[in-house]
């Protein structure tokens, strides 16, 4: 669940990154019902979205297909590894 932080050089701890991708996956789930748009838009750190996109890349496959809705990954080196944003894209 965790793995040494590359921030610190491993004094400490993060969220591993398979975590956060679960938790990316829990989030839209929960939030599901109250979305009404055709997109999500995910604004991830560039680690999180490389795993996203290819070795947990099941996660997305199976969002899309369950919410009938696309998911579209924007990588940001700006984000902490562990900090997510969700967008909900509205129908025009």
């Amino acid at each position: 669940l965790c793995e040494p932080c590359f921030y610190c050089d491993g004094e400490g701890y993060l969220t591993s990154r398979q975590t956060i991708c679960y938790n990316i996956y829990r989030e839209i789930l929960r939030d599901a019902p109250d979305m009404v748009g055709d997109r999500l838009t995910l604004r991830v750190n560039p680690k999180i979205a490389d795993l996203l996109l290819d070795e947990e890349n099941h996660i997305i496959t199976s969002l899309e297909q369950t919410l009938d809705k696309r998911i579209v990954i924007y990588p940001n080196p700006q984000l902490h590894m562990e900090e997510f944003d969700i967008f909900e894209v509205l129908k025009e």
